[in-house]
């Protein structure tokens, strides 16, 4: 004799334990996938902000090092003074 499953075994609910998924694959949460996302979308902006300000302070060094040593003077800089001061914000000396 061999067992043959009635209606009721074929379509048992069958609940996952704790930590199990219900799906074969695991596959993340919406949440936790719009988490991510964001988390990424986040550090692009960053990125970009601080490329963005990189270039701005190379521009403006390069606007100084274009004026002569008497436009430099009127504003009380030297010409090996404007590194520093471009970038006197970001480090102390």
């Amino acid at each position: 004799m061999t067992y043959q499953p009635n209606a009721t075994d074929a379509f048992a609910v069958r609940i996952p334990g704790r930590g199990q998924s219900i799906s074969p694959a695991p596959f993340m949460s919406a949440r936790r996938a719009l988490a991510q996302l964001g988390s990424f979308l986040s550090r692009v902006n960053l990125a970009l902000m601080e490329s963005s300000s990189g270039a701005a302070r190379v521009r403006r060094i390069e606007a100084l090092n274009a004026k002569t040593d008497e436009e430099l003077a009127v504003m009380g800089l030297k010409r090996d003074e404007i590194v520093y001061h471009v970038f006197k914000d970001l480090y102390y000396v």
